[in-house]
């Protein structure tokens, strides 16, 4: 009898678990395995990656090492190499991105990357005029693809795109900006953003 109990028990509890799963739950393909496990089609090879290293190496860090010198008064010469973001952070980010684009009705279409430089005066005297990157959700707003936009600012169905709220912080010699522009540091914590960046970047080692 008490076995008879127990397996009910044990039945209803695991009825429960699926009959409150709604429609778009990801238990089967969990169970099933994860869908994006397979290889990218933008997944690169060596020989291109190997490439792509050698004409950045050959043009443009050469350029930008010339840049650090200068900017360093020669203290240091070589440019940012790379910037990290742990897995924890980069799925964090995902999952932040795509709860305030639900919340907005906005459909979330990718993350958009931008080169960026951090200016004179930031916080961190290392990190003064390097390269570093910027990660921002992106949307479709009217004709225009994979634009990067502001949920934050965004109605419901109504995305607003950064480049607008940049334009706001634009400096005297240029009235708009595409991508960034110059901030005081006064201004970083009155206006928050949902774009990335604050990993670490190497250079400094």
């Amino acid at each position: 009898m008490k076995n008879k109990i127990t397996k009910h028990t044990v039945f209803f509890a695991v009825s429960l678990f699926f009959i409150s799963c709604k429609s778009d739950c990801n238990h089967e393909k969990e169970l099933n395995g994860n869908q994006y496990s397979e290889r990218p089609s933008q997944a690169i090879t060596y020989p291109e990656m190997a490439s792509m290293f050698k004409e950045y190496d050959n043009g443009q860090r050469i350029a930008l090492n010339n840049y650090i010198t200068i900017k360093t008064e020669g203290k240091d010469s070589i440019e940012t190499i790379s910037q990290f973001f742990s897995l924890s952070e980069i799925k964090q980010y995902i999952a932040y991105i795509e709860r305030l684009s639900k919340e907005k009705e906005i459909n979330l279409t990718g993350i958009r990357i931008f080169t960026s430089a951090f200016p004179s005066d930031y916080k961190i005297k290392e990190y003064q005029n390097r390269v570093c990157f910027i990660l921002a959700p992106t949307t479709n707003i009217g004709d225009q693809l994979n634009i990067a936009f502001e949920p934050l600012e965004s109605g419901k169905m109504k995305p607003v795109s950064m480049k607008s709220i940049l334009d706001k912080y634009a400096d005297e010699t240029s009235r708009t900006v595409n991508r960034a522009s110059v901030f005081s540091l006064n201004l970083w914590q009155d206006n928050p953003s949902s774009a990335l960046n604050r990993g670490n970047i190497y250079p400094p080692y």
